[in-house]
């Protein structure tokens, strides 16, 4: 393991997507990714996560569960800003919202119960909108 806990043979793997031949950056969920996969990873599992965007559900949430990704993809987030020296400024964009969004569920997680079904009821009809788009 290199500094901050970072792996530092995920740069000599490709990313786990198929069809990508990018080098690795990464590795989330066991499995490496080069920076766009990574980048679009986060947003569609945030997004999936994210009870503002979606109308209520009476199924149970894995909150140990949805904690852990969120834990995982922002340090993921803050480790591959600091390691990466040739990033675009939109690339750091997208790495500051992840940060940013992932703060957000994990203090949504945290409030009681009534909170976030306030804030639920409260977006109902607008879907919740993030500053950079996932789509690269």
């Amino acid at each position: 393991m290199g500094l901050a806990g970072m792996d530092t043979k995920v740069g000599k793997r490709s990313c786990w997507v198929g069809s990508c031949g990018s080098a690795g950056v990464t590795k989330l969920g066991h499995q490496s990714l080069c920076l766009n996969h990574f980048l679009i990873r986060c947003y569609e599992r945030l997004d999936g996560l994210d009870p503002r965007g979606r109308k209520f559900s009476a199924e149970p949430v894995d909150v140990v569960s949805m904690r852990a990704f969120i834990e995982e993809c922002s340090r993921k987030a803050l480790d591959v800003s600091l390691q990466s020296q040739n990033l675009s400024n939109l690339q750091r964009g997208r790495l500051l919202d992840i940060l940013l969004w992932a703060g957000e569920l994990f203090l949504l997680l945290r409030a009681p119960r009534l909170t976030l079904t306030q804030s639920i009821a409260s977006s109902e009809g607008r879907p919740a909108a993030r500053a950079a788009s996932p789509n690269l």
